[in-house]
């Protein structure tokens, strides 16, 4: 038993992906696997030791001086992970004082998620690895990547390289965090949860954390409207309360007004929650518009409804493309839901009459016909006809024996207490040497 312990630690040891393991997906003048640009407003700059080491001579950088005079585009790091599992994610530029000091950069995790980084990257000298966090990334192409977004200003933001590091391999994305329980149960029939979003991320959106929480008259905003230019609403902090409920419908709503709602610079925004439900709407007055995303969950659970991100984006230019501002002040997620059961109160309900006294006594006349499980019984004229599990055949148990008198213990499976002890003894060496192996194994 203990060399085949050995076998499958060691097994288990060898097969594990090695955590630490390093991707790093550099510019390289564009040609490097993993590495992508939009726009035609790039351009590298060629110098030995001006790269991410000192074998790498370039990086690139938005100028006013190739494509446009607007310096506009993106550039995206996407790598082919090889083991699902939390990723450090970071990323290497080179300062210099005409860089930005607003280089947005959104990290795309294996869930689904977002998450929004500015780095201001004026100064001088390198930068060395700047941390944008430890995400979880699927296995494959695409698992996770980061998109470096220059479209929302005239500064020149740089790309150069974006380091991929192991930290725990887990092959399943995590978990979302379960509905927190309600306090009491609200009672039978229909009820309604509202709550805000709590999480908002943004490309191309300035302080768009005041569209989180409740309305309080501070906004999110964008200056120009234009494709790509989304703003997201999740953290959801919804309540499962006591007791049964089936969820009828879950809406998600955003308080917003826009610049122009006619003529040449009408806007018209889209709203929707990555599914097929989705809405389109304008006005210049601040209100609340909703989309039911009910049929866009496969199971309609409190934990779905939770992990839903609410998404706003531009939908058309009716007026003919002219810049036309947004603001948004809430998020908010509305559930209906039917409370069918209350809960259990812990009290006997399997209706087995436990909770009653019981109707004969151990006076019967016949004590072959009482029903009851009693400790007296084992003074019945006919032992044999009583089918309690009494406490002394417990303790029969202690010394390998039955309640038969069966000293080697054959009732209980064939194996006593002694033989018992005896393979914990046999077992405890190898289990042991365990820590140990690993240690040695793990070790450079």
């Amino acid at each position: 038993m203990r060399h085949g312990l050995l076998i499958i630690a060691a097994t288990l040891l060898a097969s594990s992906p090695a955590l630490g393991q390093t991707i790093v997906i550099d510019d390289q003048d564009g040609s490097a696997a993993g590495f992508t640009t939009t726009g035609n407003d790039w351009t590298t700059w060629g110098m030995l030791g001006y790269g991410l080491d000192g074998g790498d001579t370039d990086y690139h950088y938005l100028s006013h001086t190739v494509g446009g005079n607007d310096r506009v585009g993106t550039a995206s790091w996407t790598p082919d992970i090889p083991t699902a599992g939390t990723w450090a994610i970071s990323t290497w530029f080179r300062r210099t004082e005409n860089r930005t000091d607003d280089a947005d950069h959104f990290i795309y995790d294996g869930t689904g998620g977002v998450v929004h980084i500015s780095i201001d990257q004026q100064g001088e000298g390198a930068s060395g690895w700047v941390d944008l966090g430890q995400y979880w990334c699927g296995a494959g192409v695409g698992g996770c990547s980061v998109t470096l977004d220059g479209t929302d200003d005239n500064q020149s933001d740089e790309a150069n390289a974006v380091q991929y590091v192991l930290i725990s391999a887990d092959g399943d994305p995590p978990e979302p965090e379960p509905a927190p329980d309600c306090a009491e149960f609200p009672g039978l029939g229909p009820h309604t949860q509202e709550v805000y979003a709590t999480a908002i991320a943004a490309v191309d959106w300035e302080s768009s954390t005041l569209a989180s929480d409740a309305p309080d008259g501070l906004e999110a905003t964008t200056p120009n409207v234009d494709a790509g230019e989304y703003l997201h609403a999740s953290g959801w902090e919804l309540c499962d309360p006591p007791g049964e409920e089936t969820i009828d419908a879950v809406t998600i709503e955003v308080l917003a007004r826009t610049q122009y709602s006619s003529g040449q610079y009408a806007l018209d925004l889209l709203l929707h929650a990555g599914g097929a439900a989705q809405t389109v709407f304008t006005g210049t007055s601040l209100q609340w518009h909703g989309v039911d995303v009910t049929g866009d969950l496969a199971i309609v659970s409190w934990i779905d409804a939770a992990a839903l991100t609410g998404q706003l984006q531009l939908w058309d230019h009716p007026g003919g493309e002219r810049d036309s501002d947004a603001w948004v002040d809430s998020w908010r997620m509305i559930v209906d839901y039917t409370s069918t059961a209350a809960p259990d109160d812990g009290g006997d309900d399997d209706d087995d009459g436990d909770d009653e006294p019981p109707a004969d006594d151990d006076d019967d006349a016949t004590p072959e016909s009482d029903d009851d499980d009693a400790v007296e019984d084992d003074d019945d004229a006919t032992p044999e006809s009583d089918d309690d599990d009494t406490v002394e055949d417990d303790f029969s148990v202690l010394d390998g024996g039955d309640s038969a008198g069966d000293p080697d213990g054959s009732d209980f499976g064939g194996c006593s207490c002694d033989q018992d002890l005896e393979m914990s003894a046999a077992l405890l060496p190898g289990l042991l040497l365990l820590p140990g192996l690993a240690l040695r194994r793990r070790r450079p």
